[in-house]
């Protein structure tokens, strides 16, 4: 995330980090979005992640993700970030891993947040 170095320091070093993609905990993850938010950039996707020591852990079998829907070409900018972050925030406030997913249900996810800039959709 070209952001990452924009983020306030507290939220650096929260960061899960691998291969020069950042992940956080839920609280965090959160924050960034709301940073983001007034940065105007928008969140289009979210991969749930587990911070393990080797890189991140994608939970399987299922696969946690989250995609914003397409930007509607008359949709201003604005009007699209705000409504994809609220989504985005929504998403990270309401995750819970499924309920078969035993496996996974007493781990700590982690977020990894795909941000774009009006420029880059």
């Amino acid at each position: 995330m070209r952001a990452y170095w924009r983020l306030p320091e507290s939220l650096q070093i929260a960061a899960y980090s691998s291969g020069g993609e950042y992940a956080w905990p839920r609280d965090e993850a959160l924050l960034v979005i709301q940073h983001l938010r007034e940065a105007g950039s928008a969140v289009i996707g979210i991969e749930v992640w587990l911070a393990t020591e080797l890189g991140p852990t994608i939970p399987a079998p299922g696969i946690y993700v989250w995609e914003a829907p397409s930007r509607h070409a008359a949709e201003s900018w604005s009007v699209f970030a705000q409504g994809v972050n609220t989504r985005a925030a929504d998403y990270v406030r309401a995750f819970s891993w499924h309920p078969n997913d035993m496996k996974h249900s007493g781990e700590t996810p982690y977020f990894n947040l795909t941000g774009v800039e009006e420029g880059d959709c």
